[in-house]
């Protein structure tokens, strides 16, 4: 199979952003660019020199939307929503997938290799200040946490030390069903919601699903009404006070970071399906 260039890999996945793109202006969906995207966005006007990948959040309403769209055939002929909720991710929310690759990730095992993708985050509109949401909060970040770990191939550690001790668990992750944590961890997630047409001051947009939520709770009034910033020379949506999410998150994010303080790579290897591009 032919591997791709990086300028391929950014290619195919700024892509699936642009399907990503049609869908939502087509149906009145919302979304924002987030994470490294967005500060390749406001930074770079287009993707961090060393990133590999593409996230976006998009409102809990929005997203169960955009999956119903999906299953109705919605989406552009090369491309798929991957979900614990048919087996074709691991992962707690959906990847806008090009079916057209093959894409390995650095730290998993071959046998979770999908398409290149964007990565779509589910942000949950929530009561900041219930008792239950950070009970839910906890629950679904250990879920999380016990999911990664799980999907984590010893192999690919970073270091002899991180190796050993994946060795030294993996005969128990391996047993764990990280699709069933991937669902309840979701289900956490959905559960606080409220009403998306409710308006309190209390109410805040939050993400249960990959991180910390307090890493990650938002005002609406920071993401809406959104914003359009340049991403590869094309205009896509960004929150509205996009520059005090990034600094919320990131701290100093304007900033080039010297080598040894960026992320890794996400991709180990990625390849074309059937051996071309099909172009």
């Amino acid at each position: 199979m032919a591997a791709l260039t990086m300028e391929e890999i950014r290619e195919v996945e700024l892509g699936c952003l642009r399907e990503l793109d049609r869908v939502c202006r087509a149906h009145g969906l919302r979304y924002a660019l987030a994470y490294g995207t967005l500060i390749g966005a406001m930074r770079h006007k287009g993707f961090i020199p060393w990133d590999d990948d593409i996230d976006v959040y998009m409102p809990r309403s929005d997203y169960e939307e955009l999956y119903r769209l999906f299953r109705v055939g919605e989406l552009g002929s090369r491309y798929t929503l991957t979900s614990y909720r048919d087996h074709s991710s691991i992962y707690p929310f959906f990847k806008l997938v090009d079916t057209r690759t093959r894409a390995e990730e650095s730290f998993l095992n071959e046998r979770h290799a999908s398409g290149l993708w964007v990565d779509i985050f589910p942000l949950d509109y929530v009561d900041i200040e219930s008792p239950r949401l950070k009970r839910v909060a906890a629950q679904a970040y250990r879920l999380v946490y016990w999911r990664h770990v799980a999907a984590t191939d010893p192999r690919f550690a970073t270091s002899a030390r991180a190796r050993a001790l994946k060795y030294a668990i993996y005969p128990l992750t391996r047993r764990i069903d990280q699709y069933r944590l991937a669902r309840r961890a979701d289900e956490l997630a959905r559960s606080v919601n409220l009403d998306p047409a409710a308006r309190s001051p209390r109410a805040r947009y939050v993400l249960l699903v990959d991180d910390r939520m307090e890493r990650n709770i938002l005002a609406p009034s920071d993401l809406f009404p959104v914003g359009e910033a340049f991403f590869e020379g094309e205009r896509f949506p960004v929150p509205a006070k996009a520059a005090d999410v990034l600094t919320a998150y990131y701290g100093t994010w304007e900033q080039i970071p010297p080598p040894d303080q960026r992320p890794p790579a996400h991709l180990r290897r990625v390849v074309w399906v059937g051996g071309d591009s099909e172009k």
